[in-house]
């Protein structure tokens, strides 16, 4: 089993259901619906399949939808001598407008109403994460005039970066609003919200998302270096990250992503929140059928780091490989995660996480034991999600089951590291848990009979929800309250609030 969690994003590449299941087969957790591109009714029908392929699936799949965001983009520009779009060289002078107009000739507008205003001379103006790249050298009232630096094919609707200008923009715009209503309405996971900047970006869509009665769980998209200075509050305030490396490497010097990347992953850890690692995974995938040395690499040393997700973008939305895609990046994943557990395995240190003390206490003791014991198994009863979170963050070497009677949080326990989500109707008593487990873990085949198992689960008649013991369990042995392996450790019941 491959523990590293893969999103995949939505597109045309992957549009059948029969595609979907493929994906799924091979190792997708999380789809991804990027509202950026595509109205509400093409999102609605990729919905639609992804539940169809979803439903014959034997594990939960995830729904993420990706708000866009102030993202400043081009207009629409047309297609010149057939190249998918219009060719600017080095050298050449292009105008921005502020009418739209469908580019042609040098000349495009933006949707960004205010372009031409805030721009000023000497301002550095990037298109599409900065394969374009140009210099604002003279301005008038309702143009700018940019010098090319980089060439490149100026296409619609690419994003634009302006690290040099200050702009005066809603961190949730009128369209992210409309997003957000139909996600609440079609019962999305996640929502991931595009160039966070501060807390109070994601306090003010929590405080609409509870208005409107919905738990779905924000991911903050860490793309601008002002996030960056108010890490920690978004990080409190967010129920997870996503390292957007594409505009981060745009917005700010490309050699500090690294090191944003390692410092963000190690700070989601001592939070017991998830955290994806994003953009350009397996770029070259998009048109070839083997990736580059570079692009394993950069997967590897994220799992490496500790990140609970990685993502695919452009790779299966329209690239040429997307099942391909997704067997790389999980054939990757398991590698990494062969290195990880034998390097663990000659460490004495355990993992830190800072969060939720009751359950963290209760993760390294079973991550101890899983280290010091042939450990096949850890099964965990996590009704809502939030000890599957911090127990994800211990990067146990074996699989975590996670337990619960919710639909809606085993989905969401689809984006936790190494954590396999399991339906399952909370038992009378302990003796059928047991039960429960023992048919669960042969029928899935993840052990076998005489196999150990951690099993972290409890009742106490005052505090049902409540975990108070770990449980060393042989598979197929009959279980007894009076049982010298049952270790009772009481915890408050605080452990599964968010």
């Amino acid at each position: 089993m491959v523990r590293t969690k893969i999103l995949a994003t939505m597109g045309p590449a992957v549009a059948e259901a029969d595609t979907l299941y493929r994906l799924f087969e091979a190792g997708v957790d999380v789809c991804r619906l990027n509202f950026s591109h595509g109205d509400l009714d093409c999102h609605l029908k990729m919905l639609n399949t992804i539940r169809e392929a979803a439903s014959r699936f034997d594990h939960p799949i995830a729904v993420l939808g990706d708000l866009c965001g102030p993202k400043i983009r081009l207009g629409q520009v047309g297609d010149q001598d057939g190249k998918g779009g219009m060719p600017v060289n080095v050298g050449d002078t292009l105008i921005v407008q502020r009418e739209p107009v469908v580019g042609e000739n040098g000349r495009v507008s933006s949707i960004y109403e205010f372009f031409v205003d805030d721009v000023q001379i000497g301002h550095r103006v990037f298109i599409e994460d900065g394969l374009l790249r140009f210099v604002c050298v003279d301005k008038s009232a309702d143009e700018l005039f940019l010098n090319c630096t980089v060439s490149g094919i100026l296409k619609s609707s690419k994003g634009v970066n302006l690290p040099d200008t200050l702009v005066n923009v809603p961190s949730i715009t009128d369209k992210d609003w409309e997003c957000a209503d139909w996600s609440i309405k079609n019962d999305l996971d996640f929502l991931a919200l595009s160039f966070v900047r501060r807390a109070d970006d994601l306090k003010m869509l929590r405080g609409y998302l509870k208005r409107s009665a919905s738990d779905i769980e924000l991911i903050a998209k860490i793309e601008k270096s002002e996030a960056l200075k108010e890490i920690d509050g978004i990080i409190e305030a967010s129920d997870g990250l996503m390292i957007a490396r594409g505009d981060l490497g745009v917005e700010m010097d490309v050699a500090q992503v690294p090191i944003i990347q390692k410092s963000l992953i190690k700070k989601c850890q001592e939070s017991g929140k998830p955290v994806i690692v994003a953009t350009q995974m397996l770029q070259s995938m998009i048109e070839q059928a083997s990736p580059t040395r570079a692009e394993v690499s950069d997967i590897c040393n994220a799992i490496i780091d500790g990140t609970d997700a990685v993502m695919l973008s452009a790779e299966t939305s329209v690239g040429k490989f997307p099942v391909q895609a997704v067997h790389t990046m999980a054939h990757v994943a398991e590698v990494a995660e062969q290195f990880v557990e034998s390097s663990e395995k000659s460490s004495s240190s355990t993992p830190r996480v800072l969060a939720n003390p009751p359950a963290a206490a209760l993760a390294r003791g079973a991550w101890q034991i899983a280290q010091d014991l042939e450990i096949k198994l850890v099964v965990i009863w996590s009704q809502n999600g939030s000890t599957a979170r911090v127990f994800a963050k211990h990067h146990f070497p074996v699989p975590i089951v996670a337990l619960s009677s919710s639909l809606k949080a085993l989905r969401r326990m689809a984006l936790l590291y190494g954590v396999l989500p399991q339906e399952a109707n909370r038992p009378d008593n302990m003796g059928a848990l047991i039960e429960l487990i023992n048919n669960l873990a042969l029928k899935r085949k993840l052990a076998v009979a005489h196999d150990r198992i951690l099993i972290v689960a409890g009742w106490s008649p005052a505090m049902p929800d409540t975990m108070n013991g770990i449980i060393l369990h042989v598979v197929g042995e009959k279980w007894s309250p009076l049982s010298p392996a049952v270790r009772p450790t009481r915890t408050p019941p605080a452990v599964e609030k968010r």
